[in-house]
């Protein structure tokens, strides 16, 4: 996408249409056609779902979320609006009614007109089509602004200061959270909800690509408004990988182009991010991780078990089938495919402790072996390497600390203000805190001052850093080792972290989240390799 006058006088065009979310001034076609032009794409291709699946790209998005704040508002004002039935109903007849007025100057005139013959092969342009516009483009929207670390206030990603710096003149949208959820977090992310309830059959990437994207920076508020508009709606991760394999299966052994190859790579990379999500701890709790993760089987008239639909099935799949993208390919490589594997059994194992148990029979031996890996390794680690670890989780953790506290960075509107006495723990508000500080199991009055002595006394003043890339952790250990009463200090704040753990999530959780994360720290950068456009053929 270049930054011509033309992109500009169209995002100008579409935000004037779309100053009212309740009732847009144009037609679908007309908006369709400014969100294409808008996305990256020439005037005459094709319109989206009528082409393959690619990953949301552009070289704009940068320059859209510097210079066109009031149309990206726009766009989430939009989708973000709950409707009535009897709005959304009025909306799709206006949608397909074209009640355009043409503006009185000649050059934004002609520009009118020249929208109104996008698609022209397309009989009818629908409410459908311009919330799957729109889904597709903020998708790759907010996409842009989480692996460029660059979202704003609105959730702990690394590397988000020294971003901030480098954007301070000239702020990349959303820069604050009501841009994002201008209705409210609760109202914001109904209407998001039924913007997915609206979304084409016709493919299903954008619509996940979007949840994921809300799940990572506004947390869990998502789930429920999107599970209660269509129960179904995360057995279609499922589909989706069952829809890929099918179709590999049925080109296996003829001529196939590499748009198509690439189009299969950027699904395969889609499902990553659906696994990393879904199973990030620090995004969501037990409860979460088994209704996004675990959704059920098929059954037959006999009420026996046919096909499990969780996403421990879904990773048990494509690793027995991701071998088969190397034969008569050439977009896929060896190191694909072993990345693709790793990080479908690192996070199948997390998926492994929320199954039940006749999906663990048949679960693929490298998730089996996996899981026994990290339950072995968490058994047998260095209760001072267990103590490092409890104090990661705790930065890490984007929720509030309090035991029964659910509150994260979003609900709270703000990044959560950190203990001042131990400097680790995060709370979402005062209350929260003194419930924390008298809880009658967790009392972090008996933590408190510990964590701070040991954090002082192993010289980890520097969290940020040391947190994110596990520095120092070989000093802390020796530390402990060699100063007794440190060693006293490290003993205890493992076991409370580890009762934490307990109680947030499940004991199972619990017990091997320090050992998963060590492992998934490895997928996550191969996550980023993909996400950093490297998936693009030369």
């Amino acid at each position: 996408m270049s930054t011509t006058p033309l992109l500009d006088d169209v995002a100008l065009f579409f935000t004037a249409c779309m100053r009212d979310p309740a009732r847009p001034q144009a037609c679908a076609r007309v908006l369709c056609a400014c969100v294409h032009i808008i996305d990256g794409h020439e005037f005459d291709e094709p319109f989206a779902p009528d082409v393959r699946y690619r990953t949301p790209q552009s070289d704009g998005y940068e320059y859209i979320r510097k210079t066109h704040h009031e149309y990206l508002n726009s766009c989430a004002a939009f989708l973000s609006l709950p409707r009535s039935k009897e709005e959304t109903r009025e909306l799709r007849i206006d949608a397909i009614i074209c009640m355009c007025s043409l503006p009185e100057h000649e050059d934004a005139r002609r520009l009118v007109q020249w929208l109104h013959t996008f698609g022209a092969a397309r009989l009818d342009f629908e409410l459908e089509d311009l919330v799957q516009a729109l889904v597709r483009h903020l998708a790759g929207i907010l996409d842009h602004a989480v692996t460029s670390k660059t979202i704003g206030g609105l959730t702990a990603v690394g590397g988000l200061k020294k971003h901030r710096r480098k954007y301070a003149k000239i702020p990349l949208w959303p820069t604050d959270t009501n841009q994002l959820i201008p209705h409210g977090l609760e109202r914001s992310m109904k209407g998001y909800a039924a913007s997915l309830g609206l979304f084409l059959c016709i493919r299903f990437h954008e619509a996940l690509l979007f949840f994921n994207m809300l799940l990572v920076i506004c947390g869990h508020s998502i789930i429920m408004p999107v599970v209660n508009v269509d129960f179904d709606w995360p057995s279609r991760v499922t589909d989706l990988a069952d829809a890929l394999l099918g179709e590999r299966r049925a080109a296996f052994g003829k001529p196939v182009d590499a748009s198509t190859e690439q189009s299969w790579k950027d699904t395969l990379v889609l499902l990553t991010q659906c696994a990393e999500h879904f199973s990030d701890t620090r995004i969501l709790n037990a409860r979460d991780i088994n209704l996004l993760a675990c959704v059920g089987t098929v059954v037959d008239a006999d009420e026996e078990q046919v096909e499990s639909r969780g996403l421990l099935f879904v990773c048990h799949l494509l690793i027995r089938h991701l071998p088969r993208f190397l034969v008569g390919t050439s977009v896929f490589t060896q190191d694909d495919i072993t990345r693709f594997t790793r990080i479908f059994a690192l996070h199948g194992a997390v998926f492994y402790v929320h199954s039940l148990p006749y999906e663990c029979l048949a679960v693929c031996p490298q998730i089996r072996n996996l899981f026994n890996a990290m339950q072995n390794t968490a058994r047998a680690a260095d209760p001072f390497i267990l103590a490092f670890h409890g104090v990661k989780w705790a930065i890490t953790m984007r929720r509030c600390s309090a035991p029964e506290c659910d509150g994260t960075f979003m609900t709270a509107g703000r990044p959560l203000a950190r203990c001042a006495g131990c400097g680790v723990l995060r709370y979402c508000s005062h209350e929260c805190q003194k419930r924390a500080w008298k809880h009658a199991l967790l009392s972090h009055r008996t933590i408190c001052a510990k964590l701070r002595m040991l954090l002082e006394g192993t010289r980890l003043c520097s969290l940020a850093r040391v947190i994110s890339a596990d520095h120092g952790r070989q000093s802390f250990v020796n530390a402990c080792n060699g100063d007794e009463g440190l060693g006293v200090l490290a003993r205890g704040c493992a076991d409370h972290m580890y009762d934490l753990m307990a109680m947030r999530y499940d004991i199972s959780e619990a017990f091997m989240a320090e050992a998963y994360r060590e492992l998934r720290e490895g997928a996550t950068n191969e996550g980023d390799y993909w996400r950093n456009g490297l998936t693009r053929p030369a």
